[in-house]
């Protein structure tokens, strides 16, 4: 009998969990997918969107996609639009929900701000598809929105967060990168200033060089740093052109003109900025250097813009300031071979499977000296000299020591050192005609003997014991 009572009760607890699984809650995630299926008022992919009308204080605005991601704004006037925030409000546009129906046939629709509405949404699908809903005002709580669909009665309510996301102003779905591109395709950059003409091209390892007279080594973290200002720069406000259109924006005589080179196409992108922004005389004090602001427009579209101080700073640079400071540029990995001359002799070195070697007898040569070459050459200089006096003041003329290093038959290095002076020793390298002042150290790891070089031969081993007899 206990054994029959223990069943019977094993029976109720498996009925009992079964009914909570099924019904509460593999019933529950039904009922629940049921409820926000019916509180949908359509439901879209959101990549289905081609069109975007937003209507808001006597304001309208039509956004149209082109292609996959990219958008444009139609309306009030041509403009280009943001992409990024145009995508999101296609996907929030793609699937709204109601909070609540309130009325199935409202008649007073001023009383709940729809006559005429606050603001409507409109979008249209690949599929030439229309969906169209207008939002009323808050309800007393201020969480919701009243709302109707075009062509529906009911009265509903929505979360104000929904309304809220298509309050948009123009300025706000405008594109505000002062200038779009991929930094990894720009071959090329010239800038115009107050501070010189300067033209830069890249070379197959990223290595930045100035052109011109002379080609030499141009600091490419430097340019870098300036491409990422340019593409993470954000207009600061939009030029608002005056009621009688007759003034006309001061950007004949630019402060700064930027222009960049991208891709195979070689496509150009061409930046201007003038004058800056008036500030009013009641405000001058308070306004702070970062607040001041560049009249500026990018080529590739009609409206003008302003940029704020710290990008003007960053593009207003001397040739001088975008110098490579570092004594010579090359990839070590790619030298294969040395040639160093010194007070102590001349030395070849050649690299094989990874190993140096000296001389044509291949005695092998320590990492760490030539690793302290290789450091030495890419080591800031302490001064740069841009127009020096003739070479024999420095020592240069007949140089102390000379370094080559070279890549098959490619020379990639041309180093001479020349007289110690207090800051360090007087270098050059060849092709760039401003005279470095070297670290002073440098003397000292390429003034080096062929002891300093080469691994020490193995200790001999002791020889055994004499045996008695």
């Amino acid at each position: 009998m206990r054994f029959k009572g223990t069943l019977i009760l094993l029976i109720l607890c498996l009925g009992l969990g079964a009914y909570l699984y099924f019904y509460e809650i593999k019933g529950g995630e039904q009922r629940d997918k049921a409820k926000q299926a019916e509180n949908q008022i359509w439901k879209l992919d959101g990549s289905a969107v081609r069109q975007i009308d937003i209507s808001a204080a006597g304001q309208h605005i039509t956004l149209v996609r082109n292609g996959e991601i990219d958008w444009a704004i139609s309306e009030p006037k041509p403009l280009q639009a943001d992409s990024d925030e145009a995508n999101r409000l296609a996907g929030s546009a793609s699937d709204i929900r109601r909070e609540s129906m309130l009325e199935e046939n409202a008649t007073d629709l001023a009383r709940f701000g729809l006559d005429p509405p606050q603001s409507s949404l409109k979008i249209k699908t690949r599929e030439g598809k229309e969906f169209e809903i207008h939002f009323g005002r808050s309800n007393p709580t201020g969480s919701l929105n009243y709302a109707m669909v075009q062509g529906r009665k009911e009265l509903l309510l929505v979360n104000s967060s929904v309304a809220s996301a298509f309050d948009k102003k123009l300025d706000d779905l405008r594109n505000h990168s002062v200038l779009s591109y991929e930094k990894s395709e720009i071959q090329s950059l010239s800038i115009k200033s107050a501070k010189g003409d300067i033209s830069l091209d890249k070379d197959s390892n990223d290595q930045w060089w100035l052109t011109g007279k002379d080609r030499v080594a141009a600091d490419s973290a430097g340019i870098r740093g300036i491409l990422n200002s340019l593409s993470m720069g954000r207009i600061k406000e939009f030029y608002v052109e005056p009621a009688d259109g007759n003034l006309k924006p001061p950007l004949d005589h630019p402060l700064v003109e930027l222009s960049l080179i991208s891709g195979k196409s070689r496509s150009m992108k061409h930046l201007i900025i003038g004058s800056e922004k008036p500030v009013p005389a009641d405000a001058k004090e308070k306004n702070a250097s970062s607040d001041r602001l560049y009249l500026a427009k990018d080529e590739s579209r009609s409206d003008l813009f302003y940029v704020d101080k710290e990008l003007v700073d960053k593009l207003m640079q001397s040739r001088s300031d975008l110098r490579e400071k570092m004594l010579a540029v090359f990839q070590r990995w790619d030298i294969d071979s040395i040639s160093l001359t010194n007070q102590k002799g001349t030395f070849k070195l050649s690299k094989s499977n990874g190993e140096w070697f000296l001389g044509d007898a291949k005695k092998k040569a320590k990492y760490d000296p030539i690793n302290a070459l290789f450091d030495s050459l890419e080591k800031k200089t302490v001064e740069l000299i841009e127009n020096p006096a003739p070479l024999s003041k420095y020592g240069l003329d007949k140089p102390i020591v000379h370094i080559v290093l070279t890549q098959g038959s490619n020379v990639a290095v041309d180093c001479s050192l020349g007289s110690p002076t207090g800051k360090g020793v007087y270098a050059q390298v060849k092709g760039d005609p401003a005279v470095k002042i070297a670290d002073p150290e440098t003397w000292d790891k390429f003034n080096i003997s062929e002891l300093d070089l080469i691994e020490p031969p193995p200790p001999q081993k002791a020889a055994p014991p004499a045996t008695k007899k």
